[in-house]
């Protein structure tokens, strides 16, 4: 199976399925795990970097973000023009996506770049979605510049006894 056959499978599963259906996702998975692992990586990222953008393709995300959790397939490509060109198109709750990149790259390497990203010129989507990437991995701005965060003025107040 190539990568543009599992692509192609993943979207249309999820759009006549859905992406929470278990036995489609089983026999998704039973499907796809037979293939070699980089068309399986690539198949699957190009859900986010190459598919529709939300909501049109919210499902098709989801569902490739569970199968990469679930199969965890171990191929070697640049993380940086992966996380570029999956800004424009990523749905903000799949949590997955960062997940299954920071367990290939570490949690830092992500995140540092996702900053370097960030000194890039951006579309306001574009820079939500690189917000949120970061939000799902645990960082912050102020993390990463090495800037100390600053509480809310909401949590400064005494609880109340």
């Amino acid at each position: 199976m190539t990568a543009i056959e599992i692509t192609v499978l993943v979207t249309e599963s999820a759009s006549r399925f859905g992406d929470r259906n278990p036995q489609q996702f089983k026999l998704l998975a039973s499907r796809i795990a037979k293939a070699a692992p980089r068309e399986v990586v690539r198949g699957l990222l190009d859900v986010f970097t190459a598919g529709a953008v939300p909501p049109s393709g919210s499902q098709a995300q989801e569902l490739a973000g569970r199968l990469l959790v679930e199969l965890s397939p171990q191929a070697d490509f640049e993380l940086a023009p992966v996380l570029r060109a999956s800004l424009a198109r990523y749905e903000l709750s799949v949590e997955q996506f960062p997940q299954y990149l920071s367990s290939l790259f570490g949690r830092d390497q992500v995140l540092s770049v996702l900053q370097q990203l960030e000194a890039e010129p951006l579309s306001e989507q574009e820079r939500r979605s690189l917000g949120t990437l970061r939000f799902w991995l645990g960082g912050s701005a102020a993390e990463q510049t090495g800037a100390q965060p600053v509480a809310p003025a909401d949590c400064l107040r005494q609880p109340l006894s």
